[in-house]
């Protein structure tokens, strides 16, 4: 019998939040670094509006943690779980689904640009023992860089994973499902046989009406 993996997006997918910036929010209160957040959050608005790629604009954020250690974002990473997120922040939809998953024996993987101490505490939560994300670089005493390595867990990097994951698990992606909120999430959608897409988003719904995908 062929394993099956459901692929799931998490930020507006699995939870109605961007986890990287509620995260970020979080830990520059807690750190006292108010300036440096707002600082960061002037430039991003203006990279946005000046059309920067969304890669360029995922390594940048990952470089404000240039130099922290990895087991204090762990740390920090559960705390922002258990102070910031609550039940209305889980998509009861896409957790039913992934439960359906679960309760199949189709195996769940998160597939998201956010970094691992942001997601692994939403990932014990729900049981989900795969998590495909942002890989930091890490040096030799177990601090950020505040480089990613490849593939960057976004946009057509998503495809990468899971094709990769697919390759070195047994998995055949055509059997697989995918779950995504945003047009960004179409290449991993397509990597597989069954895409879902979650929420309202326009652009997505129309294109996926072209392809007869369902929605929930």
């Amino acid at each position: 019998m062929d394993k099956i993996a459901a692929f799931f997006d998490v930020d507006e997918t699995i939870i109605n939040l961007k986890s990287m910036f509620s995260f970020y929010d979080y830990w520059c209160r807690e750190k006292d670094l108010i300036a440096q957040h707002s600082e960061y959050a002037a430039k991003f608005k203006r990279d946005v509006q000046q059309g920067k790629p969304r890669e360029l604009l995922n390594q940048e954020y990952y470089q404000q943690f240039r130099n922290v250690s990895l087991n204090e974002l762990n740390e920090y990473g559960q705390k922002w779980f258990h102070e910031c997120l609550n039940k209305d922040n889980f998509i009861a939809q896409a957790v039913a689904e992934l439960r359906s998953h679960q309760e199949k024996g189709t195996i769940p993987v998160f597939v998201s640009g956010s970094m691992l101490p942001v997601l692994q505490p939403i990932a014990d939560a729900l049981d989900v023992n795969v998590i495909l994300c942002a890989p930091l670089i890490i040096d030799g005493e177990g601090f950020l860089t505040g480089e990613i390595g490849k593939p960057q867990t976004i946009g057509t990097g998503k495809k990468e994973a899971i094709l990769s994951f697919c390759r070195g698990e047994g998995f055949r992606p055509e059997y697989c499902y995918a779950y995504g909120d945003d047009i960004s999430d179409i290449p991993m959608l397509e990597a597989t046989g069954h895409p879902v897409c979650v929420g309202s988003n326009k652009k997505l719904l129309d294109y996926a009406a072209l392809k007869g995908w369902r929605n929930i």
